[in-house]
Parts: structure tokens; sequence; C-alpha cells
């Protein structure tokens, strides 16, 4: 999904109309995100979109940036609802203070036996949730895994399964066979493939050719020889090429518990937070207004950018990353 972002504080009624604001509260760091219309023309991918959102909104955990509000402005609202011309929003979501995966990946290369375990709990924990609240992720990638300077694990992304394709390098053998929708178990197999990049730095089949791509993952045995110690099975579990025979989000993650012992957990941590810490770029923070400007007439930011409830000041949207 591309689109832009304004990073800054929930707080007061922001817009008119849009999905329920339950899991809103004062002085929660939020990020809005645009949708833009053409991902909405569709309107049963539009409606599975709200309702993902909605289902979302009453989680709380610290593995998952939830989305829990998506706003339209009310007479382009009432004008889709009445013609068959889609309307853009506004995504608000929790904010997350850290680096990606991704660029920890570029910067450090391959992890360690204990960090890798540690992210893989933190991602499992929060699809397990997800799963939980009846929706998939549909697009886990290094690119939408946080890790902050404490080496806390975050998944963002929740939410837009319904307008998202996932990556290929990290899509599930069924997923290739079948209509390509989103499921809880294409959620572990990306979350498996995860866990091969972050101990062998790339992932289970690096080939850049689309038809090579699908080939491998639904044809080539499990590729194990780069991980050993506890996590190979782990990983040969994740990577099962049956959804029927492959673990829930939930049993993958009481058997890396199990597996992974307590010290292994704390030297996990460390050392993710040590990788991190010159990483993270801290969150600005603005405070809540008691009378802020609709999310309509916010029409740009720069990522990082502060929400600016009362100011005129535009600069362009950028593109969101992954």
């Amino acid at each position: 999904m591309d689109g832009g972002r304004v990073a800054g504080t929930a707080g007061g009624s922001w817009a008119e109309g849009g999905a329920d604001r339950g899991g809103q509260e004062p002085g929660r760091p939020a990020v809005v995100r645009y949708v833009p219309a053409r991902l909405l023309v569709y309107r049963p991918r539009a409606a599975a979109f709200r309702a993902d959102v909605e289902r979302l909104a009453g989680l709380r955990l610290p593995e998952a940036a939830v989305p829990y509000w998506f706003v339209q402005r009310p007479a382009f609202r009432r004008a889709y609802e009445r013609s068959a011309a889609a309307v853009g929003g506004a995504l608000v979501s929790d904010a997350v203070e850290g680096t990606t995966l991704a660029r920890l990946l570029e910067r450090h290369g391959a992890l360690s036996g204990p960090a890798s375990a540690v992210l893989f709990c933190g991602v499992l924990r929060a699809l397990a949730a997800a799963h939980a609240h009846e929706t998939a992720h549909g697009d886990l990638r290094a690119e939408k895994v946080m890790v902050d300077s404490g080496g806390a694990v975050t998944v963002t992304g929740l939410g837009l399964a319904a307008l998202t394709t996932g990556a290929p390098e990290l899509r599930a053998p069924e997923l290739w066979r079948g209509t390509g929708a989103p499921t809880y178990q294409a959620d572990v197999y990306a979350a498996a493939c995860l866990l091969h990049m972050c101990r062998t730095g790339q992932p289970p089949f690096p080939v850049p050719q689309l038809f090579s791509l699908m080939a491998r993952h639904t044809t080539a045995p499990v590729p194990l020889a780069g991980v050993a110690g506890p996590l190979r099975e782990l990983l040969a579990a994740g990577l099962t090429k049956g959804p029927e025979l492959r673990p829930r989000a939930l049993a993958l993650l009481a058997e890396t518990e199990r597996t992974v012992s307590p010290e292994w957990a704390e030297k996990g941590r460390s050392e993710l937070g040590a990788l991190a810490a010159p990483m993270v770029e801290p969150l600005p923070r603005t405070p809540p207004q008691t009378s802020p400007t609709p999310l309509w007439q916010i029409r740009s930011a720069r990522p990082g950018a502060a929400l600016a409830s009362t100011s005129r000041r535009k600069v362009p949207y950028a593109k969101e990353p992954g």
C-alpha cells in the first residue's frame, strides 16, 4: 500500500465519520496513512478492509501496532455510498519507535541464534493475537517488523490483508497455487521465512525470477543448511509445504518458548537492542489538541513530521516503505 503518513498523538475529535474510534486513547502515539481510492474500488475488498480494522481495534499487545480508525470525509463517504466511485481515506494506527528488521539485516547481516529466537517469538505473538481477532496479516515482511533500542519487537502493517498481495519471496506454497488470499497458515510460513533471513541473512529461496521463485516455494526441499541448533526444527515446521500440516502461530510460539532457554531470551533481546539502538530515530510527539483540524484537511506530511492539528503548513507526502 502506498500513501503518506503523519506521526503524531491521538486525542480529541479529529474528523467526522469513519470507522469506530473505540481504540483511540488520549496521548496514544499514532501514525496516519492515506489509503488511495484505487485500493477501495472493489467494494467487497473495501468492506473486508474496514471489517479487519474494526476487529483489530480492541487488540492491545506490545508486539502489534494496531490500526484502530479509518476516516473518510463525510460528504465523500456519502457520495461513495450512493455511487460506484471509490473514495480514499486516512488509516490511523499505533506509531512504533524503532528501526525495521530489513535495515537491521542490511547493516549487520545474519543475527545470532538468541536474537533470531527473540524476534521470531515477537512476530509469532503478534500473529497469534491477530488470528485470535479473526484477521490475517497477509503482508508480513522484514520491512513490517520493528525493533526498538530495548530489543522489543513489534509487527506493523496489520489490518491491510484485504489491500495487499504479500512479498513473493515470503509467499506460502498454497498462495502460489490458489487465489493468493491471505490465510493464518500463510502468515506462519512468512514468519518462518523471516526466521531463515535472521539466521542466514537471506530468504529461503534467494532467486530473482518470479517463475523460479514459485517453483522453489512449491516443490523444493525446505532449506535448513544454514540453520543449526534448536531453531532448525522450528524452521522446518514453519516452512512445511502443506498448510494443513503447518502449525498455527500460537502452537509454534508455544513450541518456540519451550525450546528457547531463558538465558537465550535475555541474551537475544539484549543483542537486538544493542544492534538497533544506533539506528532508532525517536518519534516526534505533539500533545492532543482541543480543536484539531479534520484529517481530510491535512493533505500531506513527510515521514516523521508531527501531526499539525492547528497548522496550515503543507509538505509533500512520501511513499510508505514496503
